[in-house]
């Protein structure tokens, strides 16, 4: 069979009625090409077939069209839904842009560790970090020049660009619901509070008893992270060390579920004996029985937003962090 010569941007160019530059600046997602010469080069490659070659490209503009999602955890996370769920996010969003996801799971807090020593090696245009650990990875490559988004607020370096939930609000929502509903003794199984996620959502459980002059004894706390197996035994060391608690928040629902399995193991019962609220409203949630009272963040969306800014800074456009607001989703439990 005979093989068809490539097309080159001279052909486009001389087809579209428009210079070399100008098709090259199009292919390459340039918003500032005037819309009308923008048209004849779209119409022109559809016309003629013509295929991007990657490899080219990333000669020729320095990108590699691949962007990284650190996640700095290990593979156990795949248990929880919200890691397909807000990936997802960030896939549409780059693949809306004609880039690609680069999932990495693995500890990102050695400064020689495999995970730095990749992404320092130019395969990928940016980073997006999940759950960290320890910012000064993070931001000694910012400081090497790749463009990296935390999804996640910074503990320590606060310009970083970052998308996050309002996570002490959240937290503030589910610890009010159960204090509105009349309970007094309530304890909490927070996340890993070494990352922002988990400090935050017991700052804002904390914040509630604290404004209501209400003191949290130190055996009303207990600590996950964030598996179903970490809320089942958190859950029952609340309750070894503590004969009165009539209400959980959990902070996430993966522990929440666990947490229920306990309680039902000691003979008491959701929400008559012990009621009890997660967070994330991850299809966990919606199919337990009882179902979960939650706190629904938008997963999605926070994936979709990291992504979006990880574009506008490629594109050197004036990103900003942004928050997400949660909301309370009452059901069984409570």
């Amino acid at each position: 069979m005979k093989t068809q010569n490539k097309l080159t941007y001279t052909q486009i160019a001389r087809e579209a009625g428009v210079s070399e530059a100008t098709v090259s600046r199009v292919l390459n997602g340039d918003v500032r090409v005037d819309p009308e010469r923008a048209r004849r080069v779209q119409e022109t490659v559809a016309k003629l077939g013509y295929k991007k070659n990657r490899a080219a490209s990333a000669l020729a503009t320095g990108r590699t069209g691949m962007i990284a999602v650190i996640i700095d955890d290990d593979l156990s996370i795949f248990a929880d839904p919200f890691w397909a769920t807000v990936t997802s996010g960030v896939s549409r969003v780059l693949m809306e842009n004609n880039m690609q996801t680069l999932l990495i799971v693995g500890s990102s807090s050695k400064k020689e560790g495999n995970v730095p020593n990749y992404l320092d090696s130019g395969t990928v245009d940016g980073a997006i970090f999940f759950q960290v650990h320890d910012e000064e990875i993070v931001f000694q490559l910012a400081q090497e020049g790749l463009p990296v988004v935390m999804a996640g607020t910074p503990d320590i370096y606060l310009q970083f660009l970052h998308a996050d939930t309002d996570n002490v609000g959240g937290a503030k929502q589910a610890t009010q619901h159960l204090i509105d509903r009349g309970h007094k003794h309530i304890a909490t199984i927070t996340g890993e509070v070494e990352a922002s996620a988990g400090a935050q959502r017991l700052a804002g459980f904390l914040q509630v008893h604290m404004n209501l002059g209400r003191e949290v004894p130190p055996s009303m706390i207990a600590h996950g992270d964030y598996t179903h197996d970490s809320g089942f035994a958190a859950m029952n060391l609340l309750l070894d060390r503590n004969e009165n608690i009539d209400a959980v928040f959990a902070a996430n629902d993966l522990m929440a579920i666990g947490a229920m399995a306990a309680i039902h193991d000691r003979g008491l019962r959701v929400p008559d004996d012990i009621a009890l609220v997660g967070f994330d409203d991850s299809i966990v949630a919606q199919t337990a029985r009882p179902q979960l009272t939650t706190i629904r963040q938008d997963i999605v969306g926070l994936g979709a937003a990291a992504a979006e800014l990880m574009i506008e800074q490629l594109n050197g456009e004036d990103a900003k962090p942004r928050l997400l607001e949660t909301s309370l989703v009452v059901r069984e439990t409570t």
